[in-house]
């Protein structure tokens, strides 16, 4: 896995995991070596469906999944993809820029 900001990297894995939350309990689980999250959702939201056998699903994750061309192909599989945007600027963060 390559280290955030640094052309090094890791030896490291990446463990998803997709939760009923009703029941609170894992529905699917998935071990990668992508150092991001970018690229996970729709194969989490869509192994998630199949493992609880429902024909659409609402899918919630952070904003580290946030990626428009993973939410579009939630969207075009019936899954609702809820993943806020990421907050790009600090000043924005902040408060100061609207």
């Amino acid at each position: 896995m390559l280290q955030s900001g640094k052309s090094t990297g890791i030896v490291g894995y990446n463990v998803q995991t997709a939760v009923d939350g009703k029941h609170h309990l894992i529905v699917t689980h998935e071990v990668t070596n992508i150092g991001n999250d970018r690229t996970q959702l729709t194969m989490m939201a869509v192994a998630a469906r199949e493992a609880m056998g429902k024909p659409k699903l609402q899918a919630f994750a952070d904003r580290g999944y946030f990626n428009s061309l993973e939410i579009k192909a939630c969207e075009d599989a019936e899954i609702t993809a809820l993943v806020p945007k990421p907050m790009t600027s600090n000043a924005k963060a902040h408060g100061r820029l609207g």
